[in-house]
């Protein structure tokens, strides 16, 4: 067992143009949430301010903006861009969509949109897991079939 004199939790703050060091300690969190106040009441002191102050709200960046501050950090930046929408036409005249960005997805992939007719000749239009489509692409197991998502009424 050691015997130290050092608390367990410190704050330390650059205060006033000089960037003055101004250290807390305490023994617990409650008595650092304490201290904390008592920092920053004491650093506004030193500085001269008698009210905390807020920074002015900043504008939201666009979306240009952003990309660009990411690129500028040197971290690597992808734009992706939605797949073009595609329609495809089975048999019975069903249209299958995908690429739809309202569809959804589910565990497999983005869900297709069907549109299509039911036997009383009413036409549907239903969000489809990718293994229920006539056009999927690559290997698919046909036991692991989503259930269909119907969307908002209207």
């Amino acid at each position: 067992m050691s015997n130290t004199t050092e608390s367990p939790f410190s704050l330390t703050l650059k205060v006033g143009a000089n960037n003055d060091l101004l250290t807390g300690r305490a023994d617990t969190v409650d008595e650092m949430s304490i201290r904390i106040q008592q920092l920053q009441a004491l650093a506004q002191q030193m500085q001269g301010v008698s009210q905390p102050v807020t920074p002015a709200p900043q504008p939201e960046p666009t979306h240009a903006q952003a990309v660009a501050a990411v690129v500028d950090a040197g971290m690597a930046a992808e734009t992706v861009t939605p797949g073009a929408i595609e329609v495809k036409e089975d048999q019975w005249g069903n249209k299958y969509t995908r690429g739809n960005p309202d569809a959804g997805s589910c565990v497999h992939g983005p869900r297709i949109v069907k549109n299509g007719t039911n036997r009383s000749g009413k036409t549907y239009k239903a969000f489809v897991c990718v293994n229920d489509s006539p056009f999927r692409e690559g290997k698919y197991d046909k036991s692991a079939i989503c259930e269909i998502a119907w969307p908002p009424r209207r």
